[in-house]
């Protein structure tokens, strides 16, 4: 991580660390792309990029999005047709409502 000075001056303040673990797939999955470390996956080891077993992390590079589409789409459809399904059960109910009231009278 670099600052970039109003008088032009460059300074460099910290550098990102690259982590690894011996066992990947003993890794916890959490929300997103975030995972935690286990007994399974071992401990974590940080490395400069570049250096060691890691990768290296390249400056201002774009990452693809991981999202499926496809399955984002999926998910869309079914809560539109859970709100729709339910927005007919509150008016089927109220319709209902109306009813015993005008009963009443």
């Amino acid at each position: 991580l670099e600052a970039i000075f109003d008088s032009g001056f460059r300074r460099t303040l910290f550098q990102i660390p690259v982590g690894m673990v011996q066992n990947p797939n003993g890794m916890r999955a959490l929300d997103g792309q975030a995972f935690a470390i286990t007994r399974e996956s071992g401990p974590i080891f940080f490395y400069d990029a570049g250096d060691g077993p890691t990768g290296t992390v390249i400056s201002s590079a774009l990452e693809e999005s991981t999202t499926d589409v496809a399955e984002e789409l999926t998910q869309l459809i079914k809560t539109q047709r859970a709100y729709s399904s339910n927005a007919k059960i509150i008016q089927t109910v109220d319709e209902m409502l109306q009813e015993t009231t005008n009963l009443k009278r």
